[in-house]
């Protein structure tokens, strides 16, 4: 009889906990974001960056594969230090920021590990869809993520190519523009 007490108790008790880890899936708004960027050209090597990211990351900690976000870079808001070359950028021969006023990344999952414990860097994989100048591609980031209980803190890399967008770099600064740009976002979602 206890052994049946205790066999039924475990699996109450798991079932409970079961139901408690999904119960933890939270929506938290994106509270800090810097995005940067990186062109590693023949003759020059340009450096960029925007703090002005919004969005919202879904996030179980007991269900990592379930996670999903959308994060959203005004284009208009990267900087690269130099003004005239940020006019260059924003321009519709760059990025278009008047036709294409937004990035988009959006998480359509993580993997590289099952769960995040607490007070804990874990490296995954974040997949997702990146959306830049009218053009949406599919993209994977190395990331270094944490969890505290209350908040997502990451550090995401991953790089692009311009033409994959439909951004073609003309002649005359090819050899100052690479094809090939680095992007990294070091973001912090919820409390």
């Amino acid at each position: 009889m206890l052994k049946r007490l205790t066999t039924g108790s475990i699996l109450v008790g798991l079932l409970a906990l079961s139901g408690v880890a999904s119960a933890q899936a939270r929506e938290l708004p994106v509270t800090r974001a810097r995005v940067t960027f990186r062109s590693q050209a023949q003759l020059e090597t340009i450096n960029g960056v925007s703090n002005e990211a919004t969005g919202s990351v879904r996030v179980d900690p007991a269900n990592l594969a379930a996670t999903r976000g959308r994060v959203v870079v005004r284009v208009a808001s990267l900087r690269t230090g130099i003004d005239l070359r940020d006019e260059h950028l924003h321009s519709a021969e760059w990025l278009d920021a008047a036709g294409h006023p937004e990035m988009v990344f959006e998480i359509t999952g993580v993997t590289g590990a099952s769960s995040l414990p607490a007070n804990e860097d874990v490296t995954v994989q974040i997949r997702g869809r990146l959306t830049l100048h009218g053009q949406t591609r599919d993209v994977t980031a190395e990331a270094r993520v944490r969890w505290d209980g209350t908040s997502l803190r990451g550090r995401a890399r991953f790089e692009i190519r311009l033409s994959d967008y439909g951004v073609s770099i003309n002649e005359a600064v090819r050899l100052k523009v690479s094809n090939t740009i680095g992007i990294s976002v070091d973001l912090r979602a919820g409390g």
